[in-house]
């Protein structure tokens, strides 16, 4: 078993454009050795040596030594084409053949050897790529090119020999240098955080690098700068762009109590921030991390491509063998030999091999851009599929900030403003969110409060206390009907509402409805999954009058409520029996069985357990309309990876058919390969240019998101 672990392959990323790639460990069995260069395909190693990445040379010499072997082979190919003009004179046309060898000589010298390294350490591995083909192409179109030109008879092909890695090499510098787009995300946020901060200490302030902060840490802020730490504004207000975190592109106001996030931008204002996280356990480090690992998880299409990539070199040096006996049987082993030469050129295993992950990765980059973590290939696959739309209600379709919906006085005689009042006052010694709705709306229509004293608070059911209100004393209690007088409340209530009853002197005087405010792109966000024909389901553990009445506001037609967790998972689990695709919405952390048995999960919002949340997908503004937005980057980038594979089956059997049948010249095969490799780049480029999330213009359904009336016009 210790020996079958050794040899399996593992995944890692590229050391030149950063996407994954699957390689075998090496002979020593050590897979992450960290002198070991892993590149996803020969393009990113030629480049990385051209460019000085690694210890074949210095950038300057690598260059030098690419542009000697260009020039070298660009006046063989003049020579060539003298030959085949027939201008130059007979009895002079040996004198040119061994002038070609002696310019091939030095160009493949300088041409070959990335090529030769790469085949070498893949035969090393037990595998093949185009490495070998290129280098097999080449030295065997020189060496019989050689041999003629010594014996003065025969065929010579040094145009071929020379011009093939030369244009492979200048194809792969623009594939490999495209490639990088898909990790230009990362590199992107990694530059968002500051080198320095201003660190608060008792002698004044002193800037130090980011590196020596510590949670606790006292931070100054100054208009215009990168937030250094993950924290709270203790001081100071001011407007903070968030847009490489949310997509939001309008800044958000930030006052004492906001939290704030490393790498985002301090607008005019000057700010005092408390570290709650720095270091690797900031969130802008948690979301790099899950990038990397979602890269690093193959979908089911890459694997594919994957196991279509190994089979391919072997059936193309099969192919060509064939092809070299066939002719040879037909009597024309030059025209074997060409054709068998083609067949290594013109075939094109990096359309599959970048075919899908290329595809993906950049997939994963977009939705990152976008302020959406996606983890992994296989989440971004099945988003696409999506049938079935499961929403929780308080924090997801609502946004779980209760507010007060109406005042329904029950004595005739009291002013509404003294009902009001005396429960602020009685909620100011609570945590409780209906009271903090109460003292919010109080405050918004002008209401006093009084002050309280003896209270005592019943967890579920209510709170009572002696409160002052304009100089007069009265022993109040709110909370449950049953808690307040003994009795349930009135049948003919609205059950969709918290109700929240009132009394003082043994009498009831009034009732207080509460309702949850509803996200404003809840609506749009609902329409445009059925819209798309996907059903969407209210998974509620409220009351059903309370989750039907939330549904019909946002335009949702069914309803499972009330639901525990465990019955959640079951809603869920009995409609993927079905055979239907579901994807539930939640806040993460609440909703974490729910959000892990369906096929994906998508989580709201960032908070501060980024890395421990079950979703599949992290929506870090919170924007429900992100959702259908993003199923649509998912049905695009599948859409791309099938017309990927489409080209490069298809381009491989016509170009290997023609290849065989002695229809194309080498170099119009070596031509014809990097055409095939930049159309798939190309294509999967489109991604890249994928439209961002377009906001509703208007929120369509009335009262979504709507404050009710003040208590004055009641």
């Amino acid at each position: 078993m210790e020996a079958a672990a050794a040899i399996k392959p593992y995944r890692c990323a590229c050391a030149h454009c950063g996407l994954p790639v699957t390689a075998a460990p090496s002979a020593s069995g050590d897979t992450r050795s960290a002198s070991v260069e892993i590149f996803c395909c020969h393009a990113c190693r030629v480049v990385a040596m051209i460019i000085g990445k690694q210890e074949q040379g210095d950038h300057s010499w690598n260059l030098l030594r690419l542009g000697f072997g260009a020039l070298l082979a660009m006046n063989i190919m003049m020579i060539s084409l003298l030959l085949y003009s027939g201008s130059v004179e007979t009895e002079t046309i040996p004198l040119f053949r061994l002038i070609l060898l002696g310019l091939a000589l030095p160009a493949l010298a300088v041409l070959i050897p990335p090529f030769l390294a790469g085949a070498v350490r893949e035969l090393g591995e037990r595998r093949l790529s185009l490495d070998a083909l290129i280098t097999g192409g080449s030295l065997s179109a020189f060496a019989v090119s050689a041999v003629n030109a010594v014996r003065g008879s025969g065929e010579v092909y040094f145009d071929t020999a020379t011009m093939l890695p030369v244009l492979v090499t200048l194809g792969k510098i623009i594939e490999a240098s495209a490639k990088t787009r898909a990790a230009d995300l990362l590199h992107t946020l990694e530059s968002l955080l500051p080198e320095t901060a201003m660190r608060v200490i008792s002698s004044g302030v002193d800037e130090v690098g980011i590196g020596l902060l510590r949670p606790g840490d006292l931070v100054r802020v100054r208009p215009g700068e990168r937030i250094a730490v993950d924290g709270c504004i203790l001081e100071g207000a001011s407007s903070i762009e968030e847009a490489a975190f949310s997509g939001e592109f309008l800044p958000r106001l930030c006052t004492p109590g906001d939290r704030v996030i490393a790498g985002t931008v301090n607008g005019s204002g000057t700010l005092l921030v408390q570290a709650d996280r720095t270091g690797k356990e900031l969130l802008l480090h948690g979301i790099i991390d899950l990038i990397h690992d979602a890269w690093s998880k193959p979908s089911r299409a890459e694997r594919i491509a994957e196991r279509a990539a190994a089979l391919f070199i072997p059936a193309v040096l099969i192919i060509a063998a064939g092809s070299m006996v066939w002719w040879s049987m037909l009597g024309d082993a030059g025209q074997g030999l060409l054709s068998a030469l083609s067949v290594l050129v013109v075939a094109c295993p990096c359309t599959m091999g970048i075919a899908t992950p290329l595809a993906t990765s950049l997939a994963i980059s977009r939705a990152a851009r976008a302020g959406i973590v996606v983890r992994g290939g296989s989440v971004m696959e099945r988003m696409a599929k999506t049938e079935t739309v499961f929403f929780d209600k308080t924090g997801t379709i609502t946004t779980g900030c209760p507010i007060v919906q109406e005042i329904v006085p029950i004595d005739p005689l009291l002013d509404k403003y003294e009902l009001l009042g005396r429960l602020a006052a009685l909620e100011s010694a609570s945590e409780h969110a209906l009271g903090k709705a109460v003292i919010a709306m109080a405050r918004g229509c002008g209401a006093d409060s009084g002050s309280v004293s003896q209270v005592q608070v019943c967890p579920g059911r209510g709170i009572s206390g002696a409160v002052t209100w304009r100089g007069v004393a009265k022993q109040v209690t709110a909370g449950t009907a049953i808690f307040v007088s003994g009795a349930a409340g009135s049948p003919a209530m609205d059950g969709s509402s918290t109700m929240v009853d009132v009394a003082w002197d043994g009498e009831l005087r009034g009732r207080l409805l509460f309702t949850d405010t509803i996200r404003p792109d809840a609506g749009p966000c609902v329409a445009e999954l059925r819209r798309r024909g996907m059903a969407c389901v209210l998974l509620s553990g409220d009351r059903f009058a309370a989750a039907s009445a939330i549904a019909d506001r946002v335009g949702m037609e069914e309803v499972s409520a009330p639901r525990s967790p465990v019955q959640k998972v079951e809603a869920i689990s009995a409609v993927m029996a079905a055979g239907r695709t579901v994807a539930m919405i939640g806040d993460g952390i609440n909703d974490a069985p729910a959000l892990a048995a369906a096929h994906t999960g998508i989580a709201l919002g960032a908070g501060t357990e980024l890395a421990k949340q079950s979703g599949d997908v992290v929506i870090l503004s919170g924007q429900l309309m992100q959702i259908p937005w993003l199923i649509s980057l998912s049905k695009e980038t599948r859409k791309i990876i099938r017309g990927n594979f489409a080209w490069s089956f298809g381009y491989n059997a016509v170009a290997l058919a023609a290849a065989a049948a002695a229809l194309l010249h080498p170099l119009l095969a070596a031509l014809a390969m990097v055409v095939s490799s930049l159309t798939v780049l190309g294509n999967s480029l489109r991604i890249t240019a994928f439209p961002g999330c377009q906001p509703p213009d208007e929120i369509s359904r009335p009262g979504a998101g709507t404050e009710p009336d003040s208590i004055a016009s009641r």
